[in-house]
């Protein structure tokens, strides 16, 4: 009969220990840049929205609810830094103030088209004159650069006709259908204070539905890194080649 000491013992396995895996930090640091680029949109948004409606009072109401609209750049298009977004919100602000079409591409879409563009083979003519054409107006504070603002002077004089023509084939090649103020939805507050909307539902109706949170921020959000624009010098600007 075997002793005590001769018996075999249990053997116990301790679970591993986990581990942070690299890709989980790359994980939560893609999200929270993801996050912070969201939330400086949002800031960006309700700028141009306070510009436009200090422009436009009359307007106010249709302003306010055109915060949806005004997101990102379509197409799959990023925007790239603030200037960028900034004028393509403005532009459709301004269309949204005016009664104008919501649908056609902005100025800036249409600089960031013309930026991909440029990447696969030089701009010459026509096609060089609309881009700068389009940047200026989409970004008038932000010239090309200050040896090549002066040449859209002769482009415009050599191509001014085709330039017009091939802006608005891209304006509508690149219209998105859904991109319109409608089936506006207000409980008759803005950003959580009672207001008188055009757009606000019946008081019965509007009594029986839940208060709706302000979307302004409430708390701060990690800052995101300097954006840059489209592209850069050698890139964004067209082959001056004419």
């Amino acid at each position: 009969m075997a002793t005590a000491s001769q018996r075999p013992q249990p053997t116990t396995t301790q679970p591993p220990v986990p581990t942070r895996h690299a890709d989980t930090d790359a994980l939560v640091a893609s999200v929270t840049a993801e996050v912070a680029e969201i939330f400086d949109m949002m800031d960006w948004a309700e700028d141009e929205i306070a510009k436009a409606t200090h422009r436009h009072p009359d307007q106010a109401d249709a302003i306010y609810h055109a915060f949806s609209l005004i997101r990102r750049g379509h197409f799959g298009l990023e925007m790239p830094s603030d200037f960028v977004y900034r004028s393509h919100a403005a532009e459709l602000l301004e269309r949204i103030a005016a009664g104008a079409d919501t649908t056609v591409a902005t100025a800036a879409e249409l600089c960031l088209v013309c930026a991909e563009t440029s990447q696969l083979a030089p701009m010459h003519g026509a096609a060089a004159g609309l881009y700068f054409r389009l940047w200026r107006t989409a970004f008038p504070d932000h010239p090309c650069t200050p040896e090549l603002v002066d040449q859209q002077v002769p482009y415009e004089m050599l191509h001014g006709s085709r330039i017009d023509e091939l802006e608005q084939v891209l304006r509508h090649k690149f219209t998105d259908p859904h991109r319109r103020l409608i089936d506006i939805d207000c409980s008759g507050t803005h950003h959580g204070r009672p207001v008188t909307c055009r757009f606000a539902t019946a008081p019965a109706e509007a009594d029986r539905r839940p208060a709706r949170r302000s979307r302004r921020r409430t708390s701060t959000a990690p800052s995101a890194a300097a954006a840059s624009p489209p592209a850069t010098q050698d890139n964004v600007v067209p082959d001056a080649a004419a």
